[in-house]
């Protein structure tokens, strides 16, 4: 099998441990799971269930919703909104599920690296490992960066949810801009290991889209702390929703290159081809 789309560079990094996935919603719809904006969509929903909130406020939602850069402010305007409603909801959704992580996520645990990012709040990376390697994988949040830095330097494979893990509690979610902020400006040890991470490793981002606010987000704090220097990075993204603008810029900003795959059936068969040709080129020799 061969695929001339991905970088010989990529496929190096991997073979050679310098690569390390970041994944973001994207690869979790397949398993059930919403993407940033219809996660946003599903809780303006629920704020039109109860009875406190009035339709004013619910009508001022559904305008905001379509401007990307205002998913962060929605979604502390609702969790506050909705109290309890929003955590049992987010429970619902999130920790009392039967998803099951999908074939992306075993070809990414087969393939050779010693981390895995992910911004999601699912478990469906946990479930692939041990469907491969019949083990569970040590799972980090921001909170345990003391952990997750001696799992990374003693070069031991880990996953570092970046954004909480709704499996454990659903207070530990990374929603709005008041936690991002809190996270990274009030957990040193956790912003000393993301720039690490960026500044060591070869990023292969997943699943993520250019207007993800919370890619974004972190990619404007990591570029205060390295300045788009170090290793080259790696975006793989529908070549349908692809921007040059924004590529260009992504280059030129975050030394990140832009990777495109044909999504034209709407299926994601050739984002799989991709990680399985990825997964062919360095395997993983034995769990870590």
């Amino acid at each position: 099998m061969t695929n001339d789309n991905v970088p010989k560079e990529l496929i190096e990094n991997f073979k050679n441990n310098q690569g390390v996935f970041f994944i973001g919603a994207g690869l979790s719809i397949a398993a059930g799971y919403p993407t940033w904006d219809g996660l946003i969509g599903e809780l303006i929903a629920e704020a039109e269930k109860v009875t406190w909130i009035p339709r004013e406020k619910t009508d001022e939602y559904k305008k905001l919703v379509g401007d990307s850069s205002k998913f962060l402010f929605l979604a502390e305007e609702l969790r506050v909104e909705l109290g309890s409603h929003f955590t049992k909801y987010m429970e619902n959704r999130f920790q009392f599920t039967s998803h099951k992580h999908t074939q992306n996520h075993e070809l990414i645990v087969k393939t050779a690296s010693s981390l895995v990012v992910t911004i999601n709040y699912d478990d469906l990376i946990e479930q692939a490992y041990n469907s491969v390697y019949k083990s569970y994988p040590n799972a980090f949040i921001y909170s345990q960066s003391r952990e997750a830095a001696n799992n990374f330097w003693k070069n031991r494979f880990f996953i570092l949810k970046a954004h909480g893990d709704a499996k454990r509690d659903i207070d530990t979610l990374i929603l709005s801009q008041k936690d991002y902020r809190k996270t990274l400006y009030r957990e040193p040890g956790y912003r000393s290991l993301l720039q690490s991470i960026f500044t060591t490793k070869s990023i292969f981002f997943v699943g993520v889209s250019l207007n993800d606010p919370e890619f974004n987000q972190l990619l404007d704090f990591l570029h205060d702390s390295y300045h788009g220097g170090g290793p080259t990075h790696f975006l793989l993204i529908e070549k349908q929703k692809n921007m040059e603008t924004l590529s260009r810029r992504y280059f030129d900003d975050f030394n990140i290159q832009t990777i495109t795959y044909d999504n034209s059936r709407g299926d994601y068969s050739e984002l799989t081809k991709v990680l399985e040709f990825l997964h062919l080129s360095a395997p993983r020799k034995e769990s870590i």
